[in-house]
């Protein structure tokens, strides 16, 4: 990592993609070498046996991975990429909480990567029966998003160093949303289907459920009522990996955040701020956006030090947009952010 130049910005696109994939392939031509040297590293696995768990496990995804595959290209490298079963190991940091509020639940995250490591596409879509905006990694999968159930997800890595049979986090992701409505079907999803390596995953709901919930694949799935965490599920699993993201910090932090209507705006600055926002971009471990979903109004805002932009269900308009990658000691203003 340490030897990619730091971009000063980041351009984001806004996609609607309908039909399934239309939109997209001009953007996946565009990844598609990238993610293919970085496929070349993953576990000797065919695009047969890939396609072959996807079906088992999240069989109502294989109308739109068939539709994306030939849409792509119709190869077997595309396929296995897509199928993102038993991919290459990928560590990143995130630090999620939800918050209540009068009007529902809000769901806060940060997602810290390298920038040239990212999609950058904020994807609405209706491929099955729901319609989802959604941050996407790997073109299809999520990293956070929201379905028109009002069900929002997001995803942390879980902070150990273990990789077995499984699927990429994101895709998960993607299927609880397509799938589900309620944290509820949420957590079954989530109970039967592997995760190659250990994820946290944060799950909420418009009627104000929430999980947060410790996957792995070497372990049960543990689901626990917390409102935050951030990339350990135990402070002695991966010492080195804890201390060098400050993951124990950002937690604290984040547990001592008031939990009501007027705080949002409190806990949105606090992550634009260190510990929460991290800056070591070349060691893949810096702040690329801060998210903020609000269930109960479909919809969610992308934060960053000096801009936000917002994003609906029922209001999408397709779009680019710059982000500059700001020093965040040097930042003395406060986010616009509606209470």
């Amino acid at each position: 990592m340490t030897g990619r130049v730091i971009p000063r910005n980041i351009e984001f696109q806004a996609v609607f993609d309908d039909p399934i994939g239309i939109a997209l392939t001009p953007l996946f031509q565009e990844y598609w070498p990238a993610y293919r040297r970085w496929m070349k590293r993953s576990q000797s696995t065919t695009s047969d046996h890939s396609s072959t768990q996807l079906k088992r496990y999240m069989p109502e995804l294989i109308p739109v991975f068939d539709q994306l595959v030939e849409q792509f290209g119709g190869t077997s490298p595309v396929a296995q990429f897509l199928a993102l079963y038993n991919p290459p190991k990928l560590v990143r940091g995130c630090s999620q909480i939800v918050i209540d509020s009068d009007d529902g639940p809000v769901l806060v995250r940060s997602y810290d990567h390298h920038p040239l490591l990212i999609d950058a596409i904020v994807l609405k879509s209706r491929w099955l029966d729901r319609k989802i905006v959604a941050m996407t990694d790997c073109i299809w999968g999520v990293l956070d998003g929201i379905n028109e159930d009002g069900l929002a997800i997001s995803l942390a890595f879980g902070g150990r160093d273990e990789v077995g049979p499984g699927f990429a986090a994101p895709l998960v992701a993607r299927y609880i949303l397509e799938t589900c409505a309620n944290v509820k079907e949420a957590k079954s999803v989530l109970a039967r289907v592997p995760v190659y390596m250990p994820y946290t995953f944060l799950v909420v709901d418009a009627q104000g459920d929430f999980v947060t919930a410790h996957t792995g694949p070497d372990i049960p799935t543990r689901f626990i009522e917390r409102r935050s965490s951030t990339n350990h599920q135990s402070i002695n699993d991966w010492p080195a990996y804890c201390q060098f993201t400050q993951s124990a910090e950002r937690l604290e932090l984040l547990e001592s955040l008031p939990d009501t209507t007027q705080s949002i705006a409190r806990v949105i600055d606090s992550f634009l701020r260190p510990p929460l926002w991290r800056n070591d971009y070349a060691r893949a471990s810096g702040t690329l956006y801060v998210a903020e979903y609000r269930p109960a109004e479909l919809g969610f805002n992308l934060h960053w030090l000096t801009q936000h932009e917002s994003f609906s269900i029922n209001e999408f308009e397709p779009r680019r947009f710059q982000v500059p990658l700001h020093d965040p000691t040097s930042f003395t203003g406060h986010s616009q952010v509606r209470t």
